[in-house]
């Protein structure tokens, strides 16, 4: 697995990005991306040490943002890996006692990968970012 970032649930894009710019060196934005599928809206930042921090807002009223904001919990919601076989990954996740949160679904963040989220035995969400797309 290969880190790609660390997810951050917010209420709206903009104020998100003003606030985690206030206390952390980013010195880059991407663009905003509506996922249609997702139902999120989501930009990156990424801090003078290249860590890269996903920005991750509601899309709709059936979204997967909008419980956890209210709740104030899983706000940090979860760290990505990049994985060259995404069934593979997922299986080894599985034999771990993590929980998958759904079927892989394509990210348009992503050129159309899927990802899939996996609720852990530690008690927080690793999210798997297919290398390639799905043929």
């Amino acid at each position: 697995m290969i880190f790609d970032h660390i997810g951050l649930f917010v209420a709206d894009l903009k104020v998100g990005r003003e606030k985690l710019s206030a206390i952390l060196p980013i010195n880059d934005f991407t663009e905003e991306v509506d996922d249609h599928v997702l139902r999120v809206r989501i930009q990156f930042g990424t801090d003078s040490s290249g860590i890269r921090y996903e920005l991750v807002a509601p899309f709709g009223d059936d979204n997967p943002v909008s419980g956890v904001l209210k709740s104030g919990k899983n706000v940090l919601n979860h760290v990505a890996y990049r994985v060259p076989d995404l069934e593979q990954a997922m299986a080894v996740m599985t034999a771990q006692d993590a929980i998958p949160l759904g079927s892989p679904l394509p990210a348009k963040a992503f050129g159309g990968r899927r990802v899939v989220f996996f609720y852990t035995s530690l008690k927080f969400i690793v999210e798997l970012i297919e290398e390639v797309p799905s043929k």
